[in-house]
């Protein structure tokens, strides 16, 4: 792994502290640069259900040698800090919610970040408003800005945020939370539960399945996270854990290594489906002399064959105890798919679910069926409605040209082709040396690579097995596993996974794919370590997040009384 350009900053001297800050030694303040006695405290009022709350805001650097790089520039010059807010009434037993933003994998400004503001009114019987639900809950509420991959070098010239960056700065406040855990004014370290969507989400897997990995340790050495020491052999040890108690996650763009090779494994029949009817339009970047459609089918199947290879080499177990492999795989998406079905039926009802795929539905503040619905001139159900009034999945082919027809797929590699010339949203530019903006990572993008841009076989003489083999390969092959939970939920040695964990995947999310989310739940379950898992794909949901906080909150409540009372 690289050394990060640092520098070292005295907090100290840089932030005041409130006269409403608890009491610390003045010794400590001046010479521990993690104490939270650094911390700028704010009171906040807030109004929640209509009742007046009083908030404490403490704020702070949660390492001690920050990076001298943010996404948005601010009076510090970084995004490596920290909000804490306490709700009146908040003491030392109450949970954490830990709330990272990462959508994209670059979100992650601190001014970004998700805030409590002073003078706002919150709901806490509301399904979209988890401040309010936090608030009125009791716990502590935890913010953050970190590095993330994006395409802006440091004064230096070094691209200081690629993999693991993001993982290292968010395990790094866990550890300042730990660290801090005598003086924290509220709050149960043994607690914590993040919550992301997306790239948050994603990000949220790769936190709760690799606590305490020693994979992590030089990146938080280097950025002086707390609890973290360097052995004269060039070793680390570890005196504090970064392992936490559960997980609520949403549309997890989880394994992001694998992510395209999963996507077109799902997708690859829907594209030729809609290039032979002339559906041009229903891709997310045109089909031009450039980009053909050929090309992006000769791409597809290449994707698609390395992602069999890949499930057929993980080793998972379906409930029953048989092999999930890519034989069997689309089975599995389709028994989780009806398992959400199943769930809505019992919410809305069989004629309620009819009428909302007759363009009736609006999920997450839009029309999600607005394009093409059951009044479509060319529609065919994908349906099958029994006797008691639960849909099953009928033709899954049906179900995928449905998600394709309302949202335009992605282009092929999904998640690696900036490259390729065809599309430059996704997310190469977290990976590859200080030294380069951007890496390509799927064996299709690498091999095919167009750009100068220091990387694939075009630069380097060298295919992707042939790059992976080398030092520079390895530490690209470790880039990707530090952002990806599979790895260390398949472990039974490297991270220790969190014992809880929510997730959701829209039924109509065409983000990411079914077979991702498929993956990330077996590995889920096949974990012996884990104690409770809540899976499911909600009805007609896009890609979205937090639009279930009673749901997902009263999971919490039950899990965190479990735990309390084992």
């Amino acid at each position: 792994m690289r050394r990060k350009q640092l520098f070292t900053m005295a907090l100290a001297a840089a932030l005041s502290l409130s006269v409403s800050a608890p009491a610390f030694a003045a010794e400590q303040q001046e010479t521990d640069p993690l104490s939270i006695s650094n911390a700028v405290v704010t009171e906040l009022n807030v109004t929640v259900d209509g009742k007046d709350m009083k908030v404490t805001k403490y704020e702070d650097c949660y390492v001690a040698n920050p990076t001298n790089v943010a996404i948005i520039p601010n009076e510090d010059g970084i995004d490596q800090k920290v909000s804490i807010y306490v709700p009146e009434g908040a003491d030392e037993n109450s949970p954490i919610i830990f709330y990272v933003n990462n959508a994209g994998w670059f979100m992650d400004a601190y001014a970004m970040r998700r805030q409590v503001e002073d003078g706002a009114e919150y709901s806490s019987t509301s399904d979209t408003d988890e401040i309010g639900k936090g608030l009125a809950s009791g716990y502590v509420i935890v913010s953050y800005g970190c590095r993330s991959r994006n395409d802006n070098p440091d004064a230096d010239g070094k691209y200081v945020s690629h993999s693991p960056a993001t993982m290292v700065d968010t395990k790094a406040v866990i550890r300042y939370l730990r660290y801090n855990q005598a003086n924290l004014p509220a709050g149960n370290t043994d607690r914590i539960v993040i919550t992301g969507t997306s790239g948050g989400g994603a990000l949220s897997t790769v936190i709760a399945a690799s606590g305490n990995s020693s994979d992590f340790f030089e990146g938080l050495y280097e950025i002086g996270a707390a609890g973290m020491e360097k052995n004269e052999d060039g070793t680390y040890t570890s005196t504090i854990n970064d392992d936490i108690f559960g997980t609520i996650a949403y549309c997890p763009i989880n394994d992001l290594r694998e992510a395209s090779e999963a996507y077109d494994w799902t997708y690859q029949n829907t594209r030729q489906r809609l290039i032979d009817e002339g559906r041009t339009d229903a891709f997310q970047d045109p089909i031009t002399e450039d980009y053909t459609a050929e090309e992006m089918m000769k791409a597809s199947a290449e994707l698609a064959q390395d992602y069999a290879d890949y499930v057929d080499g993980l080793g998972l177990k379906l409930e029953d105890g048989t092999d999930l492999t890519s034989e069997n795989l689309q089975s599995a998406i389709i028994g989780l798919l009806n398992a959400g079905l199943a769930d809505a039926a019992n919410d809305l009802g069989a004629d309620k679910m009819k009428e909302e795929l007759a363009g009736n539905a609006i999920y997450s503040g839009q029309n999600v069926v607005e394009a093409y619905n059951s009044t479509s001139e060319d529609w065919a159900d994908f349906l099958e409605f029994d006797e008691n009034g639960v849909p099953t999945i009928s033709d899954y082919d049906q179900y995928l040209y449905f998600v394709a027809r309302n949202q335009a797929l992605k282009v092929t590699p999904a998640f690696s082709n900036v490259g390729l010339g065809n599309a430059e949203q996704n997310e190469d530019s977290l990976y590859g040396s200080e030294d380069y903006a951007y890496c390509p990572f799927t064996r299709y993008s690498w091999n095919n690579d167009k750009a100068e841009n220091g990387y694939g076989l075009d630069e380097t003489g060298l295919s992707w097995d042939e790059y992976l083999e080398t030092e520079d390969g390895q530490e690209l092959a470790m880039q990707l596993q530090m952002s990806s939970p599979i790895p260390y939920l398949r472990s039974e040695t490297n991270g220790d996974s969190a014992p809880y964990w929510y997730v959701r995947h829209g039924l109509r999310d065409r983000d990411t794919s079914f077979a991702l989310q498929t993956v990330l739940y077996y590995s889920i379950i096949n974990d012996d370590s884990i104690k409770g898992v809540n899976f499911l794909l909600p009805w007609l949901q896009p890609h979205s997040g937090d639009y279930d906080v009673q749901e997902a909150y009263a999971w919490l409540e039950g899990v965190l009384a479990e735990a309390d009372n084992q």
